[in-house]
C-alpha cells in the first residue's frame, strides 16, 4: 500500500463513518450524553483500530494494567500522527486530547477530536493557553480523561524533544493521576519511513504518579521526572 492510496482510503472510509456516527449521535444525544459519549468513543477506538489493521502493523502494547478506573492525564511523547490511532484503539476510558486549535478546523478530523472532549489550545496566546487549561482540568473532573503532547510537535524520530513550558499546568490544576506513556515507530508508518505497512509500534503504559504521594519539590520538578520516564522507556 503506497501512501496516496492510503489517504485515498482513510479519507472516503472516515466520510463514511462520520456520516453514520453524526446521525446515531444526533439520536442518542436525545436520550443521554453519557450514552453519546460513549458511542462516539467506541466508533473512534474501532476507527483507529481499523486503520492500524489496514496498515500491518504490530503493536507491542505494555503495561495496561496501569490505568486507572478514574479520569486521569495521560503524558506522551509524540512521534507521528498514528500516535493518535495507537493510543485511541488501547485506551478504554473516553479520552480527549489538548490538541492545537488549528486541529478543530479540519475536515472530518474536527468533528472527531471535539466530540472526544478535547480542548483546543492557541499555542501563540498565552491568556487563550490558560483558559484552555483551566477548560481541561473542568473535563477531568466531568469525568473525562485528557492526553496531552508536551512537546507540542511531532519527533519523526525515536528521539524526545524538550516538553513545552507550562505543560504540566492541566495535571497540576486537576489534581487527577498522571499517567506517563511511551510510544515508539509510529513515524515510520507514514510520516519518515520508506512503506506504509509491515512496521511495529510500540507503547508502554507506566505506573501512574499520583500527585498526593509526592513532595511540593517533586511536583516542581514534574516536567523533568516525567520527560525521563516517557525517555527511558524508549529503550527498554
Amino acid at each position: 500500500m503506497n501512501k496516496l492510496f492510503w489517504y485515498i482510503y482513510f479519507g472516503i472510509y472516515l466520510l463514511i463513518i462520520t456520516i453514520i456516527c453524526k446521525i446515531n449521535r444526533f439520536f442518542l444525544k436525545k436520550k443521554s450524553t453519557e450514552a453519546a459519549d460513549q458511542y462516539i468513543y467506541k466508533a473512534a477506538s474501532g476507527i483507529a483500530k481499523h486503520i492500524i489493521k489496514i496498515s500491518k502493523s504490530k503493536t507491542i502494547v505494555k503495561g495496561l494494567e496501569n490505568i486507572p478506573n478514574e479520569p486521569c492525564v495521560f503524558v506522551c511523547n509524540h512521534q507521528a500522527i498514528f500516535d493518535v490511532f495507537l493510543l485511541i484503539s488501547n485506551i478504554e476510558i473516553i479520552t480527549g486530547f489538548i490538541a492545537k486549535k488549528e486541529i478543530k478546523s479540519y475536515p472530518l478530523i474536527g468533528f472527531w477530536i471535539e466530540a472526544m472532549h478535547s480542548v483546543f489550545i492557541d499555542r501563540q496566546n498565552v491568556r487563550e493557553g490558560m483558559k484552555a487549561i483551566n477548560e481541561g482540568a473542568l473535563r477531568i473532573k466531568s469525568g473525562y480523561s485528557m492526553i496531552i503532547f508536551p512537546e507540542g510537535t511531532r519527533s519523526l524520530k525515536s528521539e524526545m524533544g524538550e516538553f513545552k513550558r507550562g505543560s504540566m499546568k492541566l495535571a497540576l490544576k486537576a489534581n487527577a493521576p498522571i499517567v506517563p506513556i511511551t510510544i515508539d515507530g509510529t513515524y515510520r508508518v507514514l510520516e519518515a519511513g520508506k512503506k506504509v505497512t509491515g512496521n511495529v509500534l510500540k507503547m508502554t503504559v507506566h505506573k501512574p504518579i499520583i500527585l498526593e504521594n509526592i513532595s511540593d519539590e517533586n511536583k516542581k520538578n514534574l516536567s523533568n521526572i516525567l520527560y525521563n520516564i516517557i525517555k527511558n522507556g524508549l529503550s527498554e
